[in-house]
């Protein structure tokens, strides 16, 4: 019965009816004189596949009939059907009634908890007393009314914390939110409207759910405080009206922003004939005697609104323009599809009426071509065209049985899509190459990328999503899905040049996962033919996870032939996963073995300095510190004489006995004009052992690149000269000061040729520094001949980055910086 883990919708197809289940097996089959419902047949079998685990196993994907790959929305639904079916107030005659259900709810409990799932997925369950007979769970009414009110609408997209932040936050669709708790009465006397809302407004809007029992830290974040609170996107709005069908309907109205097009004129009409971005327009012909009246209101909304990203809109005064009368072969319709095929345009009439935007929607769809439909052997053409540089991407729809209305929908890509092609792949007809690909659910789409990676897309199944993902993934052609089967000759360098390949193991279900995909793809964009970056199904590809120890999700390693294996533990950010893989591709922090010490302490010029790091790898300090002085080679940089080393005890034991190395870690500077271990200073221990008290402590050795200035030497040298001078006004007793004071001596050193830098100290000087007008510190400030008598230049800024730019600027244009307004 092993086999019942991962059943899937029963489909009919070619050569008879049957049940589809993982890697492409049917072991349910019937005749195709007598076909069944899918959901009755599948129901029938997760039934009996079910009876027979609760009694038999404790695999809880088993219990629930769900793949390992599902995620939270498929478990509570899967959950929801076996609860009505075997609740013990059903099944009043089954004395192990609520033995089983204990255990379906207890299956139920830990696969809806990321952490929890987490550790069930590769350590079990610990917990194997539920203690069955104090279990407590709800009602069959509850199970059956209150449980996942949204779960089964397909208008309504229930949407989690990932798939929120991916699709809601930062996105430019218009969103409706329903954050709802199942044991609100109030959340359920709205769902009627809220489901005929969805219905008559499918497309206008993207309509969702959150529940917030799943999800409270969503709700949590997005400032929820009672239920249901109805927000709109992506102004942030929420809803404060009458929650009835009629108010909510022209609230949504009001708030919907569509593009619509007019067209009065010849002038008009030329630029939609010419108009190289858009090949398909919905023309509604308005203000005609021989046609009905034009949608208008509401209904020119909701056409616009559903068919928006997918044809330009656009509405014809037909009293000014001669062309109307060629438009429409009937006089039933006010609505044309205009499309241009090849240099030319042809007219097709919308037969629909203009009050029901979606059956406006069904026919611009049968107008729209079909998607390319791929067979084995058009998919291998496929990958080899890719692979030998084909510039244009695909994404491929892989799906099983009959068409539904979704496939309809589907259709929607390729006009959304127009630089890439879109296909789909029968995985009925063509199971052995969807197995190969290791397609674990249907609905499934896959971009296939030039060079011949591919991704697949994980999360809410919308067109928009789908094609946003198409576009960042098709550009990332650095990127691609690596299996169990091709992981080993990819890392050993297949090309021959040892390539590294920075991977992350990841698991669909898992929030932070979702999270750090789109920054993975970020990053892979600025490492081309540098670091390749590759992405491991962990509930497809488990063994291959359990041999490389991956024990939690998400988890990121850099692999290399010819280097030890290096695990990623910054932020789930593109910038620290950039910062992490230049500093080992172009490593600031030298790792000094035998020899490379003693060619440093031996031909060490008198103008270099170096800082090393004496650690041990069974220091616990030390591994902290391996971090904090990469961090610090990154920030000195700038100083061409300053190099930042480290050297292992463990390895180069005769390095630290020579130079009586003692405790761990041990930080030593050899400073400008030292010799050997002569002159050398240690760094004392009480300090702390951060990058930036660690740089503030080096740069005290550092040569003296800012001038300290008394009133006297200001007037002097400042007021006086024709140089170029920047200024740190500071205070000894101000926090911010030391912070700034590296970042102004760096600032120093890389302008040392164009301009001289000095610091006044304020608390010293304090009436001077009163009489020409400085009230905060630290203070920046720009003197140069045309404004020396004046007051300077203040440089509201703090950044080194920032000041640098703005230095440039002055310097680029002298006399201008007094005129400038400066935006900071």
């Amino acid at each position: 019965m092993k086999m019942c883990a991962g059943v899937r919708e029963p489909a009919q197809v070619d050569d008879g009816a049957g049940v589809l289940l993982r890697d492409g097996r049917v072991f349910i089959a019937v005749s195709k004189n007598r076909l069944f419902k899918a959901r009755d047949l599948r129901l029938l079998f997760i039934l009996l596949c079910v009876s027979y685990s609760i009694q038999k196993v404790d695999d809880y994907y088993e219990l629930l009939g769900v793949t390992r790959d599902a995620d939270n929305k498929e478990i509570r639904k899967a959950f929801k059907r076996l609860a009505v079916t075997l609740h013990p107030d059903k099944k009043k005659d089954d004395p192990n009634a609520h033995d089983a259900f204990v255990k379906l709810t207890r299956a139920y409990e830990v696969l809806k908890d990321p952490s929890q799932r987490k550790n069930y997925d590769l350590y079990g369950d610990e917990k194997t007393d539920y203690n069955r007979q104090n279990s407590q769970y709800h009602s069959y009414t509850y199970y059956r009314d209150h449980f996942g009110i949204y779960d089964d609408d397909p208008e309504i997209i229930t949407l989690n914390k990932a798939d929120f932040d991916a699709n809601v936050i930062g996105s430019d669709l218009q969103w409706f939110v329903n954050f709802y708790s199942p044991l609100c009465s109030h959340c359920h006397e709205l769902a009627p409207a809220w489901r005929a809302l969805a219905k008559e407004l499918k497309g206008v809007v993207m309509f969702a759910a959150v529940n917030c029992e799943d999800d409270w830290n969503l709700c949590r974040e997005q400032n929820i405080r009672s239920y249901p609170s109805l927000m709109f996107y992506p102004k942030g709005e929420k809803y404060q009206g009458p929650r009835t069908e009629e108010k909510l309907f022209r609230y949504i109205l009001n708030q919907v922003k569509v593009d619509v097009t007019s067209v009065r004129g010849g002038g008009d009409w030329d630029l939609i004939m010419n108009d190289q971005k858009q090949s398909s327009w919905i023309l509604l012909l308005c203000n005609s005697d021989d046609l009905p009246e034009c949608p208008m209101g509401d209904d020119r909304t909701k056409i616009a609104g559903v068919l928006a990203g997918l044809v330009g809109i656009a509405v014809v005064d037909c009293k000014k323009l001669a062309q109307c009368a060629s438009l429409t072969d009937n006089t039933k319709s006010s609505i044309v599809f205009w499309q241009r095929v090849s240099a030319s345009w042809s007219a097709r009439s919308i037969r629909s009426s203009p009050s029901n935007a979606q059956d406006v929607l069904k026919e611009v769809l049968d107008f729209l071509p079909d998607l390319v439909q791929l067979d084995n052997e058009a998919f291998k053409t496929m990958i080899k065209d890719l692979e030998q540089g084909a510039s244009q991407s695909w994404l491929v729809y892989f799906h099983i049985g009959a068409v539904t209305d979704f496939d309809m929908e589907v259709k929607k890509l390729s006009a959304m899509l127009s630089s890439m092609r879109v296909g789909r792949v029968n995985c009925g007809r063509s199971a052995d190459l969807c197995a190969g690909m290791h397609i674990s659910h249907y609905p499934c789409f896959v971009v296939f990328k030039k060079g011949g990676g591919h991704e697949f897309y994980h999360g809410t199944v919308t067109t928009h999503s789908i094609a946003n993902f198409a576009k960042e993934s098709s550009t990332a052609t650095n990127l691609r899905t690596i299996s169990q089967t091709d992981f080993p000759s990819l890392i050993k360098g297949q090309d021959g040049k040892g390539t590294a390949w920075f991977i992350d193991f990841y698991a669909p279900w898992c929030p932070p996962c979702m999270r750090l995909l789109p920054e993975f793809r970020k990053a892979s964009r600025l490492f081309d033919d540098i670091v390749r970056f590759g992405t491991v199904d962990c509930t497809i590809h488990s063994e291959l996870c359990r041999q490389h120890n991956i024990n939690s999700y998400p988890t990121t390693v850099l692999f290399n032939s010819t280097r030890p294996v290096q695990m990623f533990r910054g932020r789930h950010a593109a910038s620290s996963i950039s910062e992490f893989l230049t500093e080992i591709v172009n490593p600031k922090l030298q790792d000094l073995d035998t020899e490379g010490f003693k060619k440093f302490i031996t031909e060490k010029s008198d103008n270099k300095m170096w800082f090393v790091s004496f650690v041990t790898d069974t220091c616990q300090n030390c591994q902290q510190l391996h971090y904090e002085m990469k961090k610090l080679a990154q920030l000195v940089t700038d100083f061409t004489f300053l190099s930042i080393g480290e050297v292992n005890c463990d390895t180069e034991v005769s390095v630290c006995n020579d130079n009586d190395i003692k405790f761990f870690p041990t930080l030593r500077l050899y400073p400008s004009g030292s010799k050997g271990i002569d002159g050398l200073v240690e760094y004392n221990g009480g300090y702390r052992r951060d990058h930036a008290s660690l740089r503030k402590w080096l740069f005290h050795f550092l040569p003296d690149y800012v001038e300290e200035l008394t009133p006297e030497l200001f007037d002097d040298n400042v007021m006086r000269k024709d140089d170029f001078w920047l200024v740190d006004f500071y205070s000894p007793s101000c926090g911010h000061c030391h912070v700034f004071a590296p970042d102004f001596t760096t600032i120093a050193y890389k302008m040392k040729d164009r301009v001289k830098c000095g610091k006044l100290d304020c608390q010293k000087y304090r009436n001077f520094c009163y009489r020409i007008g400085i009230q905060a510190y630290p203070t920046v400030i720009w003197y140069e001949s045309s404004n020396r008598r004046s007051k300077g230049v203040e440089i509201a800024s703090q950044s080194m980055k920032t000041i640098i730019e703005l230095v440039e600027s002055y310097l680029a244009k002298p006399g201008e910086a007094g005129l400038r307004h400066d935006e900071l």
